[in-house]
């Protein structure tokens, strides 16, 4: 989802795209994300995604509480930058290869 509004959303002052770093999730409620957007001299731009509810019923792969507990304690301290988080899994995803 942030790739696509990377890709697509502009500044509407200067036309430059959003690096990754300038994406904030500010709240999710339900489907609706709410996102800033931030460009270096601008207004921030705020930005609302709808996320639609399909229901995908995979059964390899069900989610049990481990997985609930440690998506809780991601969350619970994530700042809502990206920037970090794709550095990190770059940097992890470079040290497997190895």
């Amino acid at each position: 989802m942030l790739v696509t509004v990377q890709k697509n959303v502009h500044c509407p002052q200067c036309g430059k795209s959003y690096d990754f770093s300038n994406i904030q999730i500010r709240g999710i409620v339900d489907t609706i994300i709410f996102l800033e957007l931030s460009c270096a001299g601008h207004m921030p731009l705020l930005a609302t995604v709808t996320m639609s509810k399909k229901k995908v019923v995979d059964t390899k792969n069900k989610v049990n509480s481990d997985d609930v507990i440690e998506m809780y304690r991601f969350l619970k301290d994530f700042d809502g930058s990206f920037e970090h988080l794709f550095k990190e899994n770059s940097t992890n995803n470079k040290n497997n290869s190895n």
